[in-house]
């Protein structure tokens, strides 16, 4: 069962919060309080191992810590099923229903809904089966249950296991357990076991046969309950409990446990909640972490949600199960998300595309998110690009000569661009900043565009296309087909390319007048910068940035909604290939 939709109101940080996770993963990024720890909390509120009701509330678990802003929260899964805590109700707080239906037998029925959380504490004595609603504790419980139904044969007849191992334990019980003597050859238990007969029945005015004195051993589950983790170390010839150990040792046992349940999970497919799953690990684990949770989502059907601050939890491919948390004063702790389907629109409307049913919508879902997969990790720096969904701001430029010489000139005017939280990601060519910009604008990352004209180049109607479509998302209205060299709020457009802007600087030797494709870049062109250190840096440098600390904090869309906004004012000719243009 999944969670299809989540309502969320005046609870902590939140003042109203409504979203659909995925059916598979879904990560939550975010600066530190923003409110990502309460999303989780309100959820796990109604699915944890407590029974939701208001009585241990306190003022600060209110919007605003205003007990006035009464609490609601709603789950709905894709099975019928709604969950509701409402605090403005008088009685009856908490509801399930399924399609309309009251339910009763709350406390039954929850249980066969609850998820497992882990975490940001990696202690092995959390995620034992002491605790039922521990990833151990629930699989456990899986095997508990096909013990109680499975049978076995005991000599001529079929027993049931559960028969036969209470059978046995009443041997044990009797031969070894009840078997211990004292100095007379008296068996002490026998006597112990009167006594309490006896003397409970004289208390209580009942006779000896009311009363039974045995060990509570068979509940197969009292046996899986037990089970621990030991470690042995062999160089000192010692075993360890795994709780003994560093947390990092816990924490990659806290994965193995995760990859065992993935991999023989027996029951229901109930969502896991985890708290950054990068924490004590390296990022060779963390990667392999990431590879277990996609397995489990993918394979097991398994819905997980989880807090990360590491690039290697997030796959470009997979873009729409980024889940941006801001806050605001206004607005509370809210939600930016990229809508693959939003994408698809987009193109369609743009480039005049008809997407008539579901399978063709399926398969250009499909070439969408390969698209995005190309771009980012064939094209691009796949780590910055993925790190930048952590920055504050973000430089979108070309290729590696941008990406290396832009800190150059920034150290070198005393501009610290990390502290700033700015990432330089470096799309791969110009045709892929309208992709890059698009996806990081839906979820709210301002970005600023370094992009070469190339009027300096051939094929010129090419490189008008692109310049317009750019000029277009960046809401340009003023210049057409080349940009004019000026620096502007959100993007500087060299009118033919940044060697020849490098050129016009002083710099000397980085630009082929003759044949501008030829003209050194990447590495080479660093080091030829480097080495003439008495130039002045560029003055755009200085330029853009002063623009980029005054972009907003946040910006809206740019997906094309409606035909009405369409970016392309004529559709495309027959000849132009919209595959090379981005979505």
């Amino acid at each position: 069962m999944k969670i299809k939709e989540v309502c969320i109101k005046n609870y902590k940080s939140i003042k109203e919060l409504n979203f659909k996770p995925n059916a598979g993963l879904s990560a939550f990024i975010g600066e530190n309080n923003t409110g990502k720890s309460n999303i989780f909390e309100a959820i796990n509120w109604l699915l944890g191992p407590t029974y939701p009701t208001f009585n241990s509330t306190k003022k600060s678990d209110h919007y605003l810590g205003n007990e006035k802003n009464k609490i609601f929260i709603s789950l709905q899964f894709d099975n019928g099923y709604v969950f509701e805590l409402d605090e403005s109700k008088s009685k009856y707080n908490f509801s399930i229903s399924q399609n309309g239906q009251w339910q009763k037998d709350l406390s039954s029925l929850r249980g066969k809904f609850c998820c497992a959380y882990i975490g940001n504490e990696r202690t092995i004595v959390d995620y034992l089966p002491s605790d039922r609603w521990s990833l151990l504790g629930r699989l456990l419980q899986d095997i508990n249950k096909k013990f109680l139904e499975e049978k076995i044969q005991d000599g001529e007849k079929e027993v049931k296991k559960s028969e036969k191992l209470k059978e046995d334990l009443d041997k044990i019980r009797d031969n070894l357990l009840f078997s211990v003597e004292n100095a007379e050859g008296k068996k002490i238990m026998s006597d112990f076991i009167d006594i309490i007969k006896k003397e409970s029945a004289e208390q209580l005015n009942r006779s000896t046969d009311d009363f039974e004195v045995n060990l509570n051993l068979y509940d197969p589950w009292d046996f899986y309950r037990t089970l621990q983790i030991i470690v042995n170390e062999k160089d000192i010839g010692l075993k360890f409990q795994a709780s003994q150990l560093g947390m990092g040792a816990q924490a990659s046992i806290t994965v193995a446990i995760l990859k065992a349940y993935s991999e023989i999970r027996l029951g229901g497919e109930n969502p896991i909640f985890i708290d950054e799953p990068e924490l004590f690990l390296h990022p060779q684990a963390q990667r392999n972490f990431y590879k277990i949770l996609r397995k489990l989502a993918s394979d097991k059907n398994i819905q997980i949600f989880y807090t990360t601050h590491s690039p290697y939890f997030l796959s470009l491919e997979y873009f729409d199960e980024i889940f941006l948390v801001r806050k605001t004063k206004d607005k509370g702790t809210y939600i930016r998300n990229a809508d693959a389907e939003e994408f698809l629109n987009d193109w369609a409307i743009r480039y005049s595309k008809n997407i008539s049913n579901d399978v063709e919508k399926k398969e250009e879902l499909e070439k969408l998110r390969l698209h995005y997969k190309e771009a980012y990790e064939q094209t691009s720096d796949s780590m910055a690009s993925t790190e930048a969904f952590f920055a504050k701001k973000i430089i979108l430029v070309e290729g590696d000569s941008e990406a290396l010489l832009l800190p150059f000139f920034f150290n070198k005017i005393n501009f610290d661009w990390i502290k700033e939280r700015i990432a330089i990601v470096k799309c791969g060519s110009k045709n892929e900043l309208d992709r890059f910009y698009r996806l990081y604008a839906e979820l709210g990352v301002p970005c600023f565009i370094i992009f070469d004209g190339d009027k300096d180049k051939n094929d010129d109607k090419r490189h008008k296309e692109i310049n317009n479509a750019l000029f277009k998302i960046l809401k340009e209205n003023a210049i057409s087909d080349f940009p004019d060299n000026k620096v502007k709020d959100d993007y500087l457009g060299f009118q033919n390319d940044f060697n020849f802007a490098l050129q016009e600087a002083g710099y000397i030797d980085v630009y082929n007048k003759d044949d501008p494709k030829k003209s050194i870049k990447g590495l080479s062109l660093f080091l030829k910068i480097k080495n003439q250190n008495s130039i002045e840096v560029p003055s755009w440098v200085n330029e853009i940035k002063d623009k980029i600390l005054n972009l907003h904090d946040e910006i809206g869309s740019v997906l094309v909604k409606n035909n009405s906004n369409n970016l392309l004012e004529e559709e495309p000719e027959d000849n132009f290939n919209s595959e090379e243009i981005p979505f």
